[in-house]
């Protein structure tokens, strides 16, 4: 039986070579599609699975409420919690101090190169699974003068040879030897470096500011003990810090290691989504085109009807039941989806390495895979129950006298059918494509929008060697070299500007009130460098003394501190260090557009001040640029020069997002595509009726 039905299917498919062309092409391009996104998807829910310890992994979170009403969220605490609370708290078994990536030159011999990496606790290397290749995971960050490469790292520097045991030396002055070397970083972590140091290293360089509880730059992770009960220590870890910095209303709990990169976003001191929306909204779109592909199947066959039910009529006639009806055209659909299931694996294939890169991924098509078969076996079954089933059921309900007699009509029912499923597949079409423009305008208005300054032929990079010390003279030469307009100097980018504080003083102030201000520590010709627009007042002025001790608003800040009479010659003290307002610059965005501008406070710090920052003259870049290098290496000869654009980085704060619209306008495209072959194929049907 089940080989008389495969023949027969085949059969008609070889009859019927345009029809099944249009649906196996549908079928395969929207299962292609649905593959590429559905792996893209798992991925996603993979990222920071593979440590062995996940469902006991927490890092620290903060709560910090501020009296305008307003709770912010913040992955960064105090330098001396995860020792303390480790002692403290018999929940947790063990403790660890992350730092936020570093940049820092390492040599051995004659290679040298810029390293991105953490200062960690030793106990990082038991909490978290980072395969060790060499050396022992449980000592080998014992040692201050220790260090954790890569493997990619130790092939730089040592190339074939083993590195344990190996010097290298950081920043031209401290030796490290290298005590472990690690597998490569799985590309499904969110957290990526090419070294470890010890933390302990990191906190005798900056114990001055580290040891104060007040001081948030410090990410903190814990492993809890089995069985802990996460609530109950919750509870009792809120209010941690009201023991150690008085009137703080900050509250502290603890978020799974294994959310934090899919349920990253907080509003008002609730999560509130992140990555995982948009691994939502692409499941549903890659199930939208599967669908628009059932619904081409569905026209094309039920469209076909009047050519198979003679068949269909003679097979009831010599005694097929419906079900036996059912069944053989059922098969013939399961075929046409294997059919369309084996050419879409060959177009995910040769799709992979493009989609790859758009969507910033490391996919691979494994067939071994149990959960990719696990995946194509869903998408057959369900494409080819709902593709398969309404024209089955609507081929096994003919009556054979009907049939025979020639008085088979299709019914205004069945068109009228036929053509609510084609207004369906154009109107999930059209909503992909409004939704594909929606995030490009979106993207246009990131890219476009107005941020308070020019951000246009600005360059930067982080001074090293005797260029902090010697900033005053390396500007003044820069000012005279080619293709240089300006020149001036902060302590981070102002488009991330990440120091914040409480400690703000200021005429009239209420006692009770707490607002949080975002401080950057800028050069005096910051305003003018950058050219932005002061609201009141003026900008720094070199010649006076008296500005290395004065501050610069913005108007949000203007706003919160409550002035309605001016702002300008108002006494403002920050962090003890007492000055005067001497004026007001413009909002200007410093970082996400996501969020509002925040209140902002701009002050002369020259030894903190790390980031130079070069305005090119309008097309003389390459000659700045070249200009800029030839200093850097006379000052700072150790280091390799590296730079980036202002403008590029900006872009790249949104890749995502225009990654996202990439993806959206080629799953759009294809949603047309489909639709437009589908209806060719009602269209050469209707042609074909009409051939006398």
């Amino acid at each position: 039986m089940i080989r008389n039905y495969l023949r027969v299917a085949v059969r008609a498919l070889w009859r019927n070579k345009l029809y099944s062309l249009v649906n196996i092409a549908g079928l395969a391009f929207s299962m292609a599609s649905g593959l590429l996104i559905f792996m893209w998807v798992m991925d996603e829910h993979q990222v920071d699975h593979f440590h062995a310890h996940r469902d006991r992994l927490y890092r620290v979170m903060e709560n910090q409420q501020y009296t305008d009403g307003r709770v912010y969220t913040f992955n960064s605490t105090p330098g001396p919690m995860a020792p303390f609370i480790k002692e403290k708290y018999p929940e947790i078994e063990l403790a660890t101090r992350f730092t936020w990536e570093s940049n820092n030159l390492f040599e051995h011999n004659d290679k040298r190169f810029v390293e991105k990496g953490r200062y960690v606790d030793q106990d990082f290397l038991d909490m978290f699974t980072f395969p060790f290749l060499a050396g022992d995971p449980h000592t080998a960050l014992k040692d201050k003068n220790s260090v954790v490469i890569s493997r990619a790292m130790a092939e730089r520097y040592f190339g074939k040879e083993p590195a344990l045991g190996k010097l290298l030396v950081l920043n031209t002055k401290t030796t490290f030897t290298v005590s472990g070397v690690l597998a490569d970083i799985p590309h499904q972590s969110s957290i990526q470096f090419d070294y470890l140091l010890p933390f302990q290293f990191f906190w005798d360089e900056n114990k001055s500011w580290l040891e104060h509880w007040d001081n948030n730059n410090i990410r903190t992770f814990l492993l809890l003990k089995e069985g802990a009960n996460v609530q109950a220590f919750g509870e009792k870890f809120r209010h941690e810090l009201r023991e150690h910095v008085k009137e703080t209303t900050t509250e502290l709990f603890v978020q799974p290691v294994a959310d934090m990169y899919l349920y990253g976003d907080f509003e008002n001191g609730k999560q509130a989504g992140g990555r995982i929306e948009y691994v939502r909204i692409f499941f549903i779109v890659a199930l939208v085109v599967l669908l628009i592909a059932c619904i081409n199947f569905t026209n094309l066959s039920t469209a076909q009807a009047g050519q198979r039910a003679r068949e269909a009529g003679m097979r009831k006639v010599i005694g097929a039941v419906p079900a036996q009806i059912f069944r053989q055209f059922m098969g013939e659909s399961m075929l046409i989806v294997l059919l369309s299931a084996v050419f879409a694996l060959l177009i995910a294939a040769i799709a992979l390495p493009a989609f790859n890169e758009l969507a910033s991924k490391h996919l691979a098509l494994n067939l071994l895979d149990s959960r990719l078969i696990l995946i194509v076996a869903a998408m057959l079954l369900i494409t080819a129950f709902f593709a398969g089933s309404y024209p089955a059921l609507f081929m096994s309900r003919f009556r054979p006298v009907e049939i025979l007699k020639g008085q088979l009509k299709s019914g205004r029912s069945a068109s009228a059918f036929r053509r609510v499923l084609v207004v369906a597949q154009f109107t999930l079409s059209i909503f992909l494509i409004i939704s594909t423009i929606v995030v490009y305008q979106q993207m246009a208005f990131m890219e476009n929008k107005d941020i308070g300054f020019d951000r246009n032929n600005l360059f930067y990079l982080w001074m090293d060697g005797d260029m902090p010390g010697k900033y005053e003279t390396v500007r003044e030469r820069l000012l005279r070299a080619d293709g240089i307009a300006q020149v001036t100097a902060s302590g981070q980018l102002p488009i991330d500007i990440g120091n914040s504080t409480t400690s703000v003083h200021w005429e009239g102030k209420d006692p009770e009130t707490k607002i949080l201000f975002s401080v950057l520590n800028v050069d005096y010709d910051f305003i003018q460098s950058m050219k932005m627009e002061m609201a009141e007042g003026r900008p720094f002025d070199r010649a006076l003394v008296s500005d290395s001790l004065n501050y610069i608003v913005n108007e949000r800040a203007a706003e919160k501190m409550g002035y309605r009479d001016g702002t300008a010659g108002k006494d403002l003290t920050l962090w003890e260090v007492k000055g005067k307002i001497v004026g007001v610059v413009k909002d200007f965005n410093f970082g996400s557009l996501y969020r509002p501008i925040d209140p902002l406070i701009l002050h002369i710090r020259p030894r903190d001040q790390s980031c130079l920052i070069i305005r090119a003259r309008e097309h003389e870049t390459e000659a700045a640029i070249r200009s800029v290098e030839a200093l850097a290496h006379e000052y700072a000869p150790q280091y390799p020069f590296k730079y980036a654009f202002l403008s590029q980085d900006w872009e790249n704060y949104y890749k995502a997002e225009g990654q996202r619209g990439k993806i959206f306008n080629a799953m759009a495209g294809m949603s047309i595509l489909i639709s437009c072959l589908g209806l060719f194929g009602l269209s050469a049907h209707a042609a074909g009726r009409r051939v006398k």
